[in-house]
């Protein structure tokens, strides 16, 4: 008998079922077997399940029935549990995978007494690849979130919590914040405890089945474990069901007062549970049901909505009601009296409510709402550009070479305006210009009023340019992991992400692009107008074909500290999610600095540009010192590029900028595991040997021992040439193609001092 069966139930035809088999095979555990259970007849996804059985039968027993058809996940489920004799059970989607040795860390954890329920992580897929963006949900969805501040102080669930001392509720309470988010994913239970509480899927809840489910457990189990090792990576989301997406609106909302009923009825014993269940309840009501009762045109529909939710608020806790804004009590207030007509006409004014206090919520939304008022409508400022790279945090990348251009070019013509949030970077930037930091006034009133806006990555959401402005977006170069619309976890994402990147895109007046390859993604990813995008090479290249003699090199590393005699290597990693940390928090650095120490000390040094993201958790030992360099925090990466005899990376798009110099590079993917398994993320395949720059390796003695053979570098000559050719074919030139295409290159000299006194 296995000690676990993952339970996989089929209600569509899977679209990822290879991908999720194949990751159960890839646990390296042998006391585990995959259960599939259709829910529709296939010969065609049987003979395929079929094969992938065969496939993988040496590393996981794969067995496949079918149930009594179109009953729907919760009936496919519960087929699922009795149809299964192991000690465990876990359920996972089709769609869905895990992260490998995710089922060995929770078998490992589970001692010999047996537990209820044991849950790992979940985590959503787009995470995984660049592109994505979180900061940019919060003002897209400003009337559809949850008010934070509420549901970190909590007072009446806190209060109840704290008289409860069981660990999978306070893991509930605590962590997830609604009803929705009560998943079985990434959970593993104890299949007699289930069957001794006589606990299974409610069949009549079907878009929302787990809430019910996992309440009865959670007011059973008398202990749990969590296993921070592994996840389960979901690729609709966090907790965001996928059968969603094939329901209407109606039917979402109908399953959901089923599933809170069905909830509530088990929970009226356990006042956290109860009150936590009590106050998704009208979170669901407030943001999301009382606007589709406004906005529905059935009204008949629309009036049994209303009723629906009338007979749950009846039975809510008067606290609960309490702890929500005024703005949001008086919609449960009509709720509770039952008056529709005035919840109807109640609805104008509460968005102008949510829309006064999302401006005031921030002192930056304040200040920019005081900006438009005062600034909107003056008239653009017409040879004022306003440079920003890394949201003001750094002077580098394409806007600093195309400010420098023109500053070389065309003095006196521009007034140039930078983005800089503190004085230190203020005085790094060259030539005469006007500094300002990131949501001030002096910021939004040159958003507002500047003819031309050059940044390097996608202008904020509440940004809304002129007829006359021009916004010129540099991007970050070219993309080595998927974007956007390439992902196919993007597809999963909100009607309001998507919505926010299409305004964004459509006001670009030119993305530059450094190659074809480019230009094509830009088209697949983003959904660019082909006549936005300006094939031209990225303008930060230029200074690498400039400056590449020994004077600038010796003048950029005397300005480092560095030594003049000894060759230097550069290391610059991307980061990961994953990135593992030691006993004092700080993050781990995976190149074997010490082995490389020992080994190339007399003749090379190593500098080291980790991402920005973790910058405060890297250190570096003392003992390296006079061998290793931290430069993660100096400002241009190019200048690093350009001193560097070497370059070591991994999933990073430096590789292409580095290209032009025609040095060794080397790729090491330490996690090359890692990488297969999601080799679907990357537009580069870095198994295509043929077409790779350099060696990809992954171990640190075998980067030493090529550095120390020359002929390893001729070896790839060749490659780096085509792949030099392929992806950086405009390295000269670029920032003047693209000043003499977007900017008015005037001759006279114009005077700013009485613009700048206003």
């Amino acid at each position: 008998m296995s000690k676990l069966t993952v339970i996989i139930p089929l209600i569509t035809e899977p679209q990822y079922i290879d991908e999720c088999l194949e990751s159960l095979a890839r646990q390296d555990i042998y006391n585990i077997d995959a259960l599939v259970v259709r829910d529709f007849e296939s010969d065609t996804i049987e003979a395929h399940i079929d094969a992938l059985a065969s496939k993988l039968s040496g590393k996981i027993p794969i067995k496949q029935i079918t149930t009594d058809l179109e009953h729907g996940l919760s009936a496919a489920r519960n087929a699922g549990l009795a149809n299964t004799k192991s000690e465990y059970v876990m359920f996972l989607d089709p769609d869905d995978y895990l992260e490998d040795g995710t089922l060995k860390n929770i078998l490992e954890a589970v001692p010999n007494l047996p537990v209820p329920l044991v849950y790992t992580r979940v985590k959503p897929l787009h995470r995984l690849a660049s592109g994505y963006h979180e900061e940019y949900e919060d003002e897209l969805t400003l009337l559809n979130e949850y008010d934070q501040s509420k549901l970190d102080q909590r007072p009446v669930i806190d209060q109840a919590l704290a008289n409860y001392d069981q660990e999978a509720v306070e893991y509930m309470v605590g962590l997830r914040d609604n009803l929705e988010d009560f998943t079985v994913l990434g959970c593993m239970f104890y299949r007699s405890f289930l069957k001794e509480n006589d606990i299974e899927f409610d069949v009549n809840v079907q878009i929302y089945p787990d809430a019910p489910f996992i309440c009865k457990v959670l007011l059973n189990a008398q202990s749990t474990l969590s296993v921070e090792s592994g996840a389960y990576i979901r690729r609709s989301g966090t907790f965001r069901y996928n059968i969603e997406k094939f329901c209407s609106w109606q039917a979402r909302v109908e399953d959901y007062i089923v599933c809170y009923d069905k909830a509530y009825s088990q929970c009226t014993s356990q006042p956290a549970l109860m009150l936590l269940v009590q106050e998704t309840m009208c979170t669901r009501y407030v943001n999301v049901v009382v606007r589709l009762i406004s906005k529905s045109k059935d009204r008949d529909f629309a009036r049994h909505l209303f009723e629906s939710f009338n007979k749950q608020i009846i039975r809510v806790d008067k606290r609960v009601i309490k702890s929500f804004p005024k703005s949001e009590r008086e919609h449960l207030k009509l709720l509770l009296a039952g008056n529709m007509k005035k919840a109807v006409e109640y609805m104008p004014k509460y968005v102008k409510l949510k829309k006064r206090e999302y401006r005031f919520k921030k002192k930056s939304n304040f200040v920019r709402n005081l900006a438009e008022k005062m600034f909107a409508n003056m008239d653009i400022l017409d040879r004022y550009i306003l440079f920003e790279s890394d949201g003001g945090d750094r002077y580098y990348g394409d806007p600093k070479y195309i400010y420098k251009y023109l500053l070389e070019n065309y003095p006196g013509e521009y007034k140039c305006i930078w983005v800089a949030n503190d004085r230190e970077l203020a005085a790094e930037i060259d030539g005469r210009c006007t500094t300002v930091k990131k949501d001030s006034l002096r910021y939004f009133y040159y958003t507002l009023r500047c003819k031309y806006w050059v940044k390097d990555t996608r202008q904020p959401i509440w940004w809304y340019k002129s007829k006359d402005q021009v916004f010129i977006c540099t991007w970050l170069g070219t993309p080595l992991q998927k974007m956007f619309h390439d992902v196919p976890a993007y597809a999963t994402q909100t009607a309001a992400i998507h919505k926010g990147l299409k305004a964004q895109v459509e006001q670009w007046d030119a993305i530059i692009s450094g190659n074809r390859f480019t230009t094509e993604k830009y088209l697949s990813a983003l959904k660019v107008n082909p006549n936005q995008i300006l094939e031209i090479g990225h303008p930060r290249n230029d200074y690498l074909i400039s400056h590449n003699n020994q004077e600038s090199i010796d003048e950029i590393k005397e300005k480092l500290g560095l030594p003049l005699d000894k060759k230097v290597i550069l290391y610059a990693p991307c980061w990961r999610e994953e990135e593992e940390t030691d006993v004092s928090g700080n993050y781990r650095i995976q190149l074997g600095l010490y082995r490389m120490k020992e080994q190339l000390e007399g003749d090379y040094i190593v500098l080291l540009r980790m991402n920005q993201y973790i910058l405060d958790y890297v250190m570096v030992d003392e003992a390296y010192g006079g061998f290793i360099y931290d430069c993660s925090r100096y400002n241009d990466a190019h200048e690093l590029l350009l001193v560097s005899d070497y370059l070591i990376t991994d999933y990073s798009s430096l590789v292409f900028d580095y290209s032009v110099l025609n040095r060794p590079i080397y790729f090491y993917l330490y996690d090359l595991d890692l990488y297969k398994a999601n080799k679907e993320h990357f537009y580069l395949d870095f198994e295509d040997e043929e077409n790779m720059p350099g060696p990809v390796i992954t171990t640190t003695q075998e980067i030493i021992d090529d550095i120390k053979k020359p002929e390893i570098s001729v070896m790839y000559s060749d490659r780096l040439k085509a792949f030099a050719k392929r992806y950086t074919p405009y390295a000269k030139g670029s920032a003047r193609r693209l000043a003499k295409k977007m900017f008015l290159e005037m001759e006279d000299v114009f005077s700013y001092e009485d613009e700048d006194k206003k």
